[in-house]
């Protein structure tokens, strides 16, 4: 399985399954996905969606409409999620749960424009992989017409019916 694109209907079915309701899930398409190098693309259409933090900027002369970096950080782990699921199994409909343990990393490159889609990528560059436990490591990267937007290094766990206390 080199490429395990998601159709829509396999993305539907994560989208019911996930831990976040629709408008916190921000990945609208996934355009690439490659199983051997563990890596993950997808969009988020930044003018056809309302985005959680950007909806409720003030906007003004010296405060342009962006995607805010709370919406850039949410969809690292919309993208995680997705890369968990597809990449080892994660199913959340079945029990496992995820958690961002550690941002390593979050550089903010250019201003997030409202309008032009963003092009979402993520590469796992560790993991640690368990019957009940997955825990990786994602470095991201969005750009956005051709221009890097944001890059990020992050490490999050996935549980499978963790006794949380």
């Amino acid at each position: 399985m080199a490429n395990p694109i998601p159709d829509a209907e396999a993305l539907e079915t994560f989208r019911k399954g996930f831990l976040y309701g629709p408008d916190a899930f921000l990945v609208d398409r996934v355009v690439h996905a490659d199983a051997e190098s563990k890596t993950l693309e997808a969009e988020l259409d930044t003018g056809a969606r309302n985005l959680p933090y950007a909806s409720h900027q003030r906007v003004g002369p010296t405060h342009p409409a962006h995607v805010a970096a709370g919406d850039l950080v949410m969809a690292t782990g919309s993208l995680g999620c997705v890369h968990g699921w597809l990449f080892h199994d994660v199913r959340f409909d079945a029990g496992w749960t995820a958690f961002g343990s550690r941002i390593h990393r979050a550089d903010f490159k250019e201003l997030a424009r409202l309008g032009p889609p963003l092009r979402l990528r993520c590469q796992e560059t560790r993991a640690r992989v368990g019957p009940k436990r997955v825990v990786l490591r994602l470095e991201f990267r969005f750009e956005q017409e051709g221009k890097l937007v944001y890059a990020g290094d992050q490490s999050a766990f996935f549980l499978l019916e963790p006794e949380l206390g």
